[in-house]
C-alpha cells in the first residue's frame, strides 16, 4: 500500500477558515519532545486487532496512518494542533462511535479536543508535535481493544429547548425583547420598522440509556426583519453551542450584535464596511437593491462598484 498524507483536506479548509474569520492569537511555546520518538514509545509492544476479518494489522503503520500539523491558534478554543487520519485508520476502530474524542481528551498534556470530522480531530496542547502524534496513535491503540460507544446524539425535546429559553428571558427582557414566540425572542425598533429576533434551533444531545442527555447543545440566531413585509435582512447563526453557556453567548456576541445593527443606517453601514471582498448577511446584489429602496444610494452605488472585482 502506497501511504497517503493522513491529514485529510477538510482540516486544512477548516482551519483557513477559522484562521481568517477569527482573533488570532500569539502561538504558545511548546515544550521540548519527552523522548527521542515518542511515537516509537507509543508503539512498543502494540498488538492492535483488525476490525476486518483475515486482515493482518502493522502497528508502525500507524506512523502515516496518523499524522499532526501545526495551527495557528484561532478563536477561543485556541486548538494549536491538527490531527490527520488515513482512510486506513478504520481498520483499527470507527472514530466516530469508538470514542476517538474522549479517549484522545484523557491523554496527559492534552487540553481539549475537537473531532472536526472522521478524518480530522483539533487539539490545544502544549506537549511537542511528536508527543501530540503520540497521544494520538495510544488513544486510538486504546479504543481499537477497548472501544468507548458514543451515545447516540438525537434532537432535544421542545420541552427541553423551552427550558433552555427561559433561562434567556431575564437577559433578552433586559435588553427589551419583551415579545416571546416559543424559543425565540423579539424586539421591534419602531422608528426603523425593523424587527429583530434572537431564538434558539437545532438542538441535540447525547441520550443516555439511563434517560440523561449529556454534551447538550443548541444554536443561537439573530435576524433582523422589516417590520411590515417580514424581509428577511440579517441572519447569523452560531455554532451549536453546551445549552449552559447560552446566556454568555448572548451576552459576548448576540446581543453586540443586535446594539450594533439597531437601525437602517447602521445595517447598510455594515455592508459598505466589508467592501471590497465581503458584503456580511446578504449577497452584494441583493444588499445594494435594499440600500437603494431605503434610499441610501450612494451606498448602494459603493456596493454595485465592486461587483465585478476580483480578489487577487
Amino acid at each position: 500500500m502506497v501511504p497517503r498524507l493522513a491529514l485529510a483536506a477538510g482540516v486544512i479548509v477548516w482551519a483557513v477558515i477559522r484562521v481568517l474569520t477569527t482573533r488570532r492569537r500569539p502561538q504558545p511555546p511548546r515544550l521540548a519532545p519527552t523522548a527521542d520518538d515518542p511515537v516509537g514509545a507509543a508503539l512498543a509492544g502494540a498488538r492492535p486487532v483488525s476490525r476486518f476479518a483475515g486482515e493482518a494489522l502493522d502497528a508502525d503503520d500507524l506512523r502515516w496512518i496518523v499524522s499532526v500539523a501545526e495551527l495557528e491558534p484561532a478563536g477561543e478554543d485556541g486548538f494549536n494542533t491538527a490531527v490527520g487520519l488515513d482512510d486506513t485508520v478504520s481498520s483499527y476502530a470507527d472514530v466516530a462511535t469508538d470514542g476517538l474524542e474522549d479517549a484522545l481528551a484523557d491523554q496527559p498534556g492534552i487540553d481539549a479536543v475537537e473531532h472536526a470530522d472522521r478524518e480530522s480531530v483539533l487539539v490545544r496542547s502544549a506537549l511537542s508535535l511528536p508527543d501530540v502524534h503520540a497521544a494520538a496513535v495510544r488513544a486510538l491503540l486504546a479504543i481499537n481493544r477497548q472501544p468507548r460507544p458514543v451515545p447516540r446524539r438525537r434532537s432535544l425535546h421542545p420541552d427541553v429547548m423551552r427550558a433552555v429559553a427561559d433561562g434567556m428571558a431575564a437577559v433578552m427582557g433586559e435588553h427589551g425583547f419583551t415579545v416571546r414566540s416559543g424559543t425565540s425572542f423579539h424586539r421591534v425598533l419602531a422608528g426603523e420598522r425593523l424587527t429583530q429576533v434572537v431564538g434558539l434551533r437545532d438542538g441535540a444531545g447525547h441520550h443516555n440509556d439511563d434517560g440523561t442527555i449529556s454534551d447538550a447543545r443548541v444554536m443561537l440566531t439573530v435576524e433582523v426583519v422589516t417590520t411590515d413585509e417580514r424581509e428577511h435582512i440579517l441572519s447569523m447563526s452560531y455554532e451549536p453551542t453546551p445549552v449552559t453557556g447560552i446566556e454568555d453567548l448572548l451576552v459576548r456576541k448576540a446581543l453586540p450584535l443586535c446594539r450594533a445593527t439597531a437601525s437602517r443606517a447602521a445595517i447598510v453601514e455594515r455592508w459598505v464596511s466589508g467592501l471590497p471582498w465581503h458584503v456580511p448577511d446578504r449577497p452584494r446584489r441583493e444588499a445594494a437593491d435594499i440600500a437603494a429602496r431605503w434610499g441610501f444610494r450612494g451606498h448602494a452605488r459603493d456596493l454595485l462598484g465592486h461587483r465585478n472585482r476580483r480578489r487577487p
